[in-house]
């Protein structure tokens, strides 16, 4: 796509797509440039613009994402997946105040709007309202039963509100749906060797470990369960791992600065 733009540097559809892709790759500056060409070149597609807001708000551009957020509301009206994606811009600001109230606009407009209620959700657990965030998941899960990022975070809220019983209930439930979800076998990993269960420990971190091999605080569990398991050669090997992972983070972070 890098290589059609410079024999074409007007292909708006190839702009848009590059854009998209390096927003999921997290290169918000080469995804905002991109995705500002197309935005001005006239589109009334909300989801460029919110995408566009969160890229900008990623660099910590705040005025201009609040441009682009005043520019989406112009065109897209009052709907509920509207004031979905605005809810979701407020977050990414971290305004959970006005991102819960576009969320209820958005379900006084239609209460079984799915998104909604889990990103109502994501906002009460990053307040620390647990049992507010355990009904909107469940809400959600009504309206989307086989959604696992919803299931996901109803376990892993349940396992922070000492649910814990529920919350290894969940997470098996999330990898049975998702077997390559690393972070579900990580969280039942630690649940497990909380409760005693050793065995069923390693055996989730070690999965965790093969997905997420580059993650300090897997390697640092798995290390904890290799040794409550007598396994101190693995055990002391995962936590210097984990060491030298935070240890490289540290030195990427300052060279960044």
């Amino acid at each position: 796509l890098e290589n059609e733009l410079k024999v074409n540097p007007n292909n708006r559809r190839a702009k848009q797509i590059l854009g998209l892709s390096y927003f999921m790759g997290e290169n918000y500056s080469r995804a905002s440039e991109l995705l500002t060409d197309v935005i001005s070149a006239g589109t009334d597609d909300a989801g460029l613009y919110y995408t566009l807001a969160v890229s900008l708000i990623k660099q910590g551009k705040q005025e201009p994402a609040n441009r682009v957020i005043r520019q989406m509301v112009a065109i897209s009206g009052s709907s509920p997946q509207f004031h979905i994606l605005l809810g979701r811009a407020y977050y990414e600001q971290g305004d959970t105040t006005n991102s819960l109230q576009e969320l209820k606009a958005a379900l006084a407009l239609d209460d079984r709007t799915r998104l909604a209620h889990y990103y109502s959700g994501l906002i009460y657990l990053k307040l620390g309202r647990f049992d507010e965030a355990i009904a909107e998941y469940e809400r959600e899960l009504v309206l989307n039963p086989n959604d696992v990022e919803t299931r996901f975070h109803l376990g892993f809220v349940c396992l922070a509100s000492q649910k814990s019983e529920r919350g290894v209930k969940l997470m098996r439930e999330v990898i049975k749906l998702k077997p390559d979800y690393g972070e579900a076998h990580y969280e039942l990993g630690k649940a497990l060797l909380q409760q005693g269960d050793i065995k069923g420990a390693v055996t989730s971190l070690e999965a965790a470990a093969k997905l997420k091999p580059d993650e300090a605080y897997v390697h640092y569990q798995l290390g904890r369960a290799y040794l409550q398991a007598g396994r101190k050669t693995e055990g002391e090997s995962h936590i210097e791992i984990s060491r030298q992972l935070k240890e490289k983070a540290r030195s990427q972070t300052s060279q960044q600065r």
